[in-house]
């Protein structure tokens, strides 16, 4: 049975602090703290923002744990659903503030899925969907290099077919597109409901070797796609079970390129969750992984975020030595043909969005410039790339300290993020805020910060 414990006290364990550390770094007793977490007292308001900071939530969702009632703190007990004809399974203890995990046995595997699946209609409401597992990364490397334990699943009904994995391909890439589109927000509710009423009941029926194959990779692919769904709708912890259930799914499949597409995916999240020394960890995990697949756009992804978290790191000498080997390694892209459907949105953009990330973190704004107007030229169409590509313009201005350059880049920002369903695009447009934060006195910021209080409300300072 789970520990019943406060919401606040679950963020805590979430990130990794004890009472005392988290005490100390507030300046504040252990038995404040924990009247804080037994909802005898709350902080005082000038506490809070440093305590939100250190809970990695924002001051609205701390607001919601210090309000929220015990019972919903603890982790969600399901019952994963049964194949047909097969014995019920045992109930199956898993929610957003348990921690993810590599599964060794294809039918953990499954089950999870299963678990997290039915437990994402809630998520949003619940305490630990938002937060991110740090001690993940080191677990999911290690376990990914160890070869899996592949203990055979039950199965039952009419056996699989290869027009089954054709819907599920074609039905994925869908869903990928408006994802891009329009945002993590737009169509996960679809996505899951396709994965637990389609997808999860196949996966229990039979089929021979070369099916199942192609099936696990299909079901991983689905899975990754949810996964980044809900980390542009910053649920970061669900994001990960996903993630590392997708990437266990890449390890049924035989798989070893889309593992590293999965480990690369791992890695991006924790470069914005700014985690750089993580994110490294996974990008050099995905290389390592990608060094014997023959697809270049792999090679090169892992590579790219290599070269931002070492820019991040402040390594600038590892950082550029990154990017000159994913150049090379795009140089290697292939026809579209030749790219599998997982890999068909890398294009110049992707590319030149994460060079210019790099350059702009080592703070190369001339080295930056060509791939900043390669992202503007090609971000019609997909609204998120629209908010990334002027929010990475409005940072180049700054670091050039043109604030009006830079505000008329945020206002755009500002309009793209408002017609998507994304907060992680509408997160850029709030750091833009903060960034500018000494500069309120300047008309072109006074006028931004109105611009954006109208259009996303719930980013105004």
């Amino acid at each position: 049975m789970a520990t019943k414990e406060s919401a606040l006290a679950a963020a805590r364990s979430t990130v990794g602090l004890t009472q005392e550390n988290l005490a100390f770094a507030l300046d504040v007793s252990v038995s404040t703290l924990s009247r804080w977490e037994n909802g005898l007292t709350k902080p005082l308001p000038s506490k809070r923002p440093k305590l939100a900071k250190l809970l990695h939530v924002s001051v609205v969702e701390l607001d919601q744990l210090l309000t929220r009632d015990r019972k919903n703190a603890s982790d969600v007990v399901l019952v994963a659903a049964s194949p047909t004809g097969a014995a019920p399974l045992e109930p199956l203890s898993i929610g957003p503030a348990t921690s993810p995990r590599f599964p060794h046995t294809l039918d953990d595997a499954l089950r999870g899925l299963e678990a997290i699946a039915r437990v994402d209609d809630g998520a949003d409401m619940m305490p630990g969907a938002r937060a991110f597992e740090g001690r993940l990364p080191a677990q999911a490397v290690r376990a990914w290099r160890l070869r899996g334990e592949n203990i055979d699943i039950p199965t039952a009904g009419v056996p699989t077919s290869v027009r089954d994995i054709a819907e599920i391909t074609a039905t994925t890439t869908a869903l990928d597109r408006l994802d891009r589109q329009f945002g993590g927000d737009y169509s996960r509710g679809l996505a899951v409901k396709y994965l637990t009423s389609r997808v999860l009941p196949i996966l229990r029926r039979p089929a021979s070797d070369s099916v199942r194959r192609e099936l696990f990779q299909a079901s991983a692919v689905l899975s990754e796609v949810i996964g980044y769904m809900a980390y542009d709708s910053q649920l970061h912890r669900l994001a990960q079970h996903y993630l590392i259930l997708s990437l266990r799914l890449a390890k049924q499949a035989g798989n070893p390129a889309y593992g590293s597409f999965v480990l690369a995916t791992m890695s991006h999240q924790a470069l914005y969750l700014d985690r750089p020394d993580q994110a490294l960890t996974l990008a050099l995990a995905a290389q390592e992984t990608a060094s014997s697949a023959s697809i270049a756009a792999v090679k090169t992804e892992a590579a790219m975020l290599e070269a931002a978290a070492c820019a991040t790191l402040g390594d600038q000498g590892s950082s550029t030595e990154a990017l000159r080997r994913a150049e090379k390694s795009y140089d290697q892209h292939g026809p579209a043909d030749e790219t599998p459907y997982w890999m068909a949105h890398w294009d110049d953009a992707v590319f030149a969005s994460f060079a210019s990330s790099a350059w702009l973190e080592l703070g190369n704004v001339r080295a930056a410039e060509p791939y900043l107007q390669t992202l503007w030229d090609n971000a019609h169409g997909q609204v998120r790339r629209q908010v990334f590509a002027a929010g990475q313009q409005a940072k180049a201005a700054l670091l050039e300290h043109d604030v009006e350059r830079c505000a008329r880049y945020g206002t755009i920002a500002a309009e793209a993020a408002a017609a998507a369903n994304s907060k992680r695009s509408h997160h850029i447009v709030r750091d833009l805020l903060s960034q500018l934060e000494g500069r309120r006195q300047l008309r072109p910021v006074r006028e931004l910060t109105e611009t954006v209080a109208t259009l996303l409300p719930s980013e105004a300072p």
